[in-house]
């Protein structure tokens, strides 16, 4: 019998790579979530994990959560909010994905000035890095 979406949301949540540095266990729980469908539901869980690791991919891994939160509907909000609480590089690579799409503003909020904002005050000279790379090649 399949596992709820809070379930699972849940276990994203509480996600840690093992000892080791073992992602695999994420990936699998992504793939549950998909499968289960109505993974809008879990967005806030899957940005905690970008929030939890801002300097990571997880082998990888983390690209699948980039890559499913990019078809679903409405992400952006959640993904500023993530952003404002604990900037992530992969966070920072939606944004300039958003831009090199176009898309220049989520709701009244500009991105452009989103990663300017997160390229001066970060306290990771990695995560300030990244914003200030992606704000350069949007102009």
């Amino acid at each position: 019998m399949p596992r709820k979406i809070t379930s699972i949301a849940l276990d994203i949540a509480k996600f840690a790579p093992t000892e080791d540095g073992n992602w695999r266990r994420l990936d699998d729980l992504l793939d549950e979530l998909w499968q289960a469908g109505g993974p809008e539901q879990a967005i806030p869980e899957m940005l905690s994990v970008f929030e939890r690791y801002p300097e990571e991919d997880g082998y990888g891994v983390m690209w699948s959560i980039v890559h499913g939160l990019e078809k679903l509907p409405n992400y952006e909000p959640a993904l500023l909010a993530s952003l404002a609480r604990q900037p992530s590089e992969l966070g920072i690579v939606m944004v300039g994905r958003m831009l090199n799409s176009g898309i220049t503003e989520i709701g009244d909020v500009s991105l452009l000035l989103t990663l300017q904002e997160i390229a001066s005050t970060a306290t990771s000279p990695q995560i300030r890095e990244a914003a200030n790379s992606v704000a350069s090649r949007a102009r």
